[in-house]
Order: structure tokens, then C-alpha cells, then sequence
């Protein structure tokens, strides 16, 4: 259509406000950024729009109607992206929303019903994983900053993955104090390095092996095969038993679970970050968590447990100074040229 004329097949505004029920302010909004573009004006003047305009106002219409941003339906509109991109794109921004309201309200109950000198207290540790992204990418910094520089890039992704926990999609109370005081343990002046060359020797082999132990347990722990939990413990003892430069005996075993119980005390760094990592990943301990991120907390809860028969569930823990370790920086640091005693099996 050329401007001054009608031309045929075209709308005036007022036809499609009739229409819609929409409002002449409102589709001359949507006219002047775009969304509904002119096929010209009429010898008066009036705006003119092509047969089109009726759906495309329509679906704007509807999208609007479910609060969709008007720069997300641009790009339907354009043609950028199609109603099938648009509705994946805004599930995921919602999905997005929830979880930080969840985890808002999570924080929120965590402060609530509790003495107001506690409440302080937890005030200053859930101020710090308000913004979870950040917080998460804060526990990742820490595990670059504690593994070996020489472990191989790929046995460094496994650990950092299975050592890093998310919060779940509906945390409790619990749970969100689990993660501030993980965080909180991490980022403190007191936090300690993972197990280095000088302590293991072969770094590499240390942390495969340890690696492998876990996912023996994780699988002992999805099936319940006492075959495969077997399993998982002499792998994981060969692997210690290797750094100490001896074989896997009963005398070790006995030896290697004292070695753990004696590091298994209240203030230890490992036991302090595997704790609170189990209560964030389970609760208590369950087969939904041996796998996926953060999954090295019930495995090795598993494995120490074996080892030293120490409690496994955090509801155990709370109730015991003793508990499981795991990469102890005591446990490690000594046992190379070390000799075990003569114990029985």
C-alpha cells in the first residue's frame, strides 16, 4: 500500500481495538516500537495495518496476558526466535525465579523460631549465600585454591563436582544453615588445603584412586549389593595403603582405623566441611545423593564409616564429637614412611 491510500485487505486501529478489546493507546504502543509494524496511512492520516495484524496483535495480546516481557516477544515478532524458543526461554527465567524465592524462603525459615542470639549469629552466616550463583561459584574457588596444581585437569573437575554441593530445590531449614556454614568454613582464615605431593606422593594416583572408591560406594549405596560395598572398601584402603608404601593387611586396617578415628576430632577442617556437606546433599543420608554434584559426601561418609565404624547420617553426627573424615589433612599428612603397629584384623 502506498501512503494516502487505504488500500485494500488493510485495518484501521480502531477496528482491531474493537476486536481485541484492547485499547487504541496500547496497540498505538505496540505500533510505535515495533511490534506491530504499518502497512501506511490513510488520505487522513489514520494508521493502517496489514490482514495480518489481527493474530499478531492477538498473540501479543495473549503473551502479555502471561506477563511476558515485551523485549521477549520482539523476538517472536521479528522472527528471531520462534513461540516454541520464546516459551522454553521464559520457563527457564521462571524456573530461574523460583529457586531463588525458594532458597529466599528457606533462609527466612532458618531465622525464624530461634533464640535471638542464634538468630544473629545465623543472620551474619546466611548474609553471605543470600545469592546463591555467587555463593556456589565462591566453594568452587576454594577447591581450585586446595587441589594439587599438578592433578590433571580432568581428576580436578570430578573432585571439585563431586565436593561441591547444591542446595536442593526445596531446602529446609537445615539444610540453608548447612550451606552458609559450608561456605563459611571455606572462606575463613582457617580453611586448609586437600592432601599435596608431599604428603601422597603421586597426587594423581591418590585422588583417582580416592575417585574410584567413591563410585564403587555410590553404587553400593544405589543398589544395596553388599558385594559392591566390599568392593568399594578395598579399593579405598589400597589407595592409602599405597601412599604409605604397604600392602593392604589386616594390621593396616586396624592401623588405618585408628589413624581415622584420631582424626575425627571436633575441630578438623575435613570432618567439619564433609558434615555440613552431607546435611546439604541428605538428610539423612540416602540413595537419591550418590550421584550428581556434591555426591562424594555419602560416599565417603560411606567409606569412613567402614573403615572406622564411625556414624554415618548427620542425625548421628549431631549427637557424636566423633564422625567421619575425608582427604584429612591428619590422616594423610604422616602415614608415607610410616610402619603400622602389629594389630589384629
Amino acid at each position: 500500500m502506498t501512503h494516502g491510500t487505504h488500500g485494500e485487505g488493510t485495518v484501521g486501529i480502531g477496528e482491531l481495538a474493537a476486536r481485541t478489546g484492547m485499547p487504541v493507546k496500547t496497540i498505538r504502543y505496540y505500533s510505535d516500537i515495533g511490534l506491530l509494524p504499518e502497512s501506511g496511512r490513510s488520505r487522513g492520516g489514520h494508521r493502517r495495518y496489514a490482514a495480518d495484524a489481527l493474530p499478531r496483535l492477538r498473540l501479543i495480546q495473549r503473551l502479555r496476558a502471561l506477563d511476558t516481557p515485551i523485549a521477549a516477544i520482539a523476538t517472536v515478532m521479528t522472527g528471531e526466535h520462534s513461540l516454541a524458543d520464546l516459551v522454553t526461554r521464559e520457563l527457564d527465567t521462571v524456573q530461574a525465579h523460583m529457586r531463588e524465592l525458594t532458597w529466599r524462603q528457606g533462609i527466612l525459615r532458618s531465622l525464624d523460631d530461634c533464640p535471638e542470639l542464634e538468630r544473629l549469629r545465623r543472620l551474619t552466616l546466611l548474609a553471605e549465600v543470600g545469592k546463591l550463583d555467587e555463593a556456589h561459584d565462591r566453594l568452587v574457588r576454594y577447591w581450585h585454591w586446595a587441589l594439587p596444581t599438578s592433578l590433571p585437569h580432568r581428576l580436578t573437575r570430578a573432585v571439585i563436582e563431586g565436593a561441591v554441593p547444591v542446595p536442593p530445590t526445596t531446602p529446609t531449614s537445615t539444610t540453608v544453615l548447612a550451606y552458609a556454614e559450608l561456605h563459611a568454613l571455606t572462606s575463613g582464615n582457617d580453611r586448609r588445603r586437600q592432601p599435596q605431593s608431599h604428603q601422597v606422593g603421586d597426587v594423581a594416583s591418590f585422588y583417582s584412586g580416592i575417585m574410584d572408591a567413591c563410585t564403587l560406594a555410590a553404587e553400593a549405596l544405589a543398589s544395596g549389593c553388599p558385594a559392591r560395598r566390599a568392593e568399594a572398601l578395598d579399593h579405598f584402603v589400597r589407595t592409602y595403603a599405597r601412599i604409605s608404601g604397604h600392602d593392604d593387611t589386616p594390621a593396616f586396617r586396624a592401623h588405618l582405623s585408628i589413624r581415622f578415628r584420631h582424626a575425627a576430632h571436633p575441630g578438623s577442617f575435613p570432618l567439619r566441611y564433609w558434615r555440613h556437606a552431607l546435611a546439604v546433599t541428605c538428610e539423612p543420608a540416602s540413595r537419591s545423593t550418590a550421584t550428581g554434584q556434591g555426591h562424594l559426601a555419602a560416599s565417603l561418609a560411606t567409606l569412613h564409616q567402614q573403615v572406622a565404624g564411625l556414624p554415618l547420617t548427620a542425625e548421628q553426627w549431631a549427637d557424636n564429637d566423633d564422625a567421619t573424615v575425608l582427604f584429612a589433612e591428619e590422616a594423610s599428612g604422616t602415614w608415607r614412611n610410616h610402619t603400622p603397629g602389629d594389630h589384629s584384623g
